[in-house]
């Protein structure tokens, strides 16, 4: 009997750290839609294009692109699609059943917003607001394998303050401030777990009765952390450019209360404050913009993110009693993204591209939100009502490659296994209007 209580109270904790699983539209929970120009081309050329004042969220040294003040607000509509076939239990003991499910990952909408000032020929200034990170999945409250997938829901906004200068008729530079807020809400039940507890409940002679719905996690927290950007771009003329960005990790720590409904005797815990330190990692990206003519440009860009760095993940009491201590096996990431961006006229531009996205997981995965290779194929388009006020659509579709893989939970003697079949997909949806002053 002790050894169950270990491990419902160990997997407390544990379950908390699924927060990095990896969402379906990028690798690990990084977020990849900050603009919806950007969307239309699969985000090819990010860090050289200065379509609006979206540049803001990439490379603020593009920034001195900008005779006039500008600004940029709307969205982007995540519509996710991942099917999961598996099956869950304890291999010991030969209980097992069924894990599978449909649609597990909430549909978002992702805000943003950003401004420009040129104070002259020199020096830009400019800010924004955007969601850089976040991942939601919410599985019913009666699934199966509610141990490792129950409600997930990771979102952090980033308010951005930057700075360009341009050095010559060639090189601009950009630094800018990152003030990043974090809200992480996460919840695990007992689910097709009940009958093997519950029987082992009655031959030690207790009378409590566990619920496939109990909670077995019911975790909230936020956090606020700071970062920076930088960013450089080299125009050859015009036509050709050159840019690279960098931005830096940042420390969350995510400081709540965790709870769960579980009985005193096995686990059970009130109201309890703790904390779960998570640091977002840092990453890379070089872009290139050629215009080969009047109304036709290319663009592509190659981004490294720095996963491999998120290797640790812990967590406290409030007493500062460290209650787990647990190794990743995050690698980095390369994503690589080609584009094109054709001006029909003075009034419409059309824009496509196509990316390859690596996962940040490697061998391990969790139903949280699984991990995997991701391939965009992206469409767009501005229309300009007026020389000074446009809006921008896009749509792309996001395929995730099929996984296959096992998700284990060894705590104390006790092995949890899950087998899971995952296939995901998703529609990524937006709009945003720029205005020119």
């Amino acid at each position: 009997m002790d050894l169950m209580n270990k491990f419902l109270t160990k997997t407390l904790f544990a379950s908390a750290l699924t927060l990095c699983a990896g969402a379906a539209n990028a690798a690990a929970f990084q977020l990849q839609e900050v603009t919806t120009s950007g969307l239309g081309r699969a985000y090819a050329g990010e860090a050289a294009i200065a379509d609006n004042a979206g540049v803001v969220a990439t490379n603020p040294a593009l920034m001195t692109q900008f005779k006039r003040p500008e600004i940029s607000m709307g969205g982007i509509w995540v519509n996710p699609g991942v099917n999961i076939e598996g099956e869950i239990g304890v291999p010991a003991v030969g209980y097992r059943v069924d894990a599978g499910y449909s649609d597990a990952i909430s549909s978002k909408f992702l805000p943003n917003a950003y401004w420009i000032y040129p104070i002259d020929e020199k020096f830009s200034v400019g800010g924004g607001a955007n969601v850089n990170y976040g991942l939601a999945t919410e599985y019913n409250a009666d699934y199966n394998a509610g141990l490792m997938g129950g409600t997930t829901d990771l979102t952090t906004i980033n308010l951005n303050l930057s700075g360009a200068y341009r050095l010559d008729e060639h090189w601009s530079f950009g630094l800018g401030l990152d003030v990043v807020y974090a809200e992480a809400k996460l919840s695990r039940r007992v689910g097709g777990l009940a009958p093997l507890l519950n029987a082992r409940l009655k031959m030690a002679g207790r009378s409590e009765t566990i619920l496939p719905t109990d909670f077995v996690t019911d975790l909230k927290g936020d956090d606020w952390g700071i970062g920076y950007n930088a960013g450089a771009t080299y125009q050859i003329n015009p036509n050709h450019r050159f840019g690279l960005a960098y931005h830096s990790k940042v420390k969350i720590k995510f400081d709540g209360t965790i709870e769960n409904d579980l009985p005193a005797g096995l686990g059970g815990l009130t109201k309890h404050d703790g904390s779960v330190e998570l640091n977002l990692p840092d990453y890379w990206e070089f872009s290139g913009y050629h215009q080969l003519t009047s109304n036709w440009a290319i663009h592509y860009s190659y981004k490294l993110t720095k996963w491999s760095r998120v290797q640790r993940l812990q967590a406290y009491t409030d007493s500062g009693v460290q209650v787990f201590d647990k190794t990743e096996h995050f690698g980095d990431t390369s994503r690589v993204a080609f584009g094109t961006t054709y001006d029909v006229n003075d009034k419409l531009t059309l824009r496509a591209g196509i990316a390859h996205d690596e996962g940040a997981a490697g061998r391990k995965s969790s139903i949280s939100i699984p991990d995997t290779h991701r391939m965009w194929y992206s469409l767009g388009a501005t229309y300009r009502f007026t020389p000074n006020l446009s809006v921008d659509l896009a749509y792309a579709y996001v395929h995730g490659k099929t996984r296959t893989f096992t998700e284990v939970e060894n705590v104390r003697g006790i092995s949890v296994e899950g087998r899971y079949k995952v296939r995901s997909q998703v529609n990524l949806y937006g709009l945003n209007l720029n205005y020119r002053f």
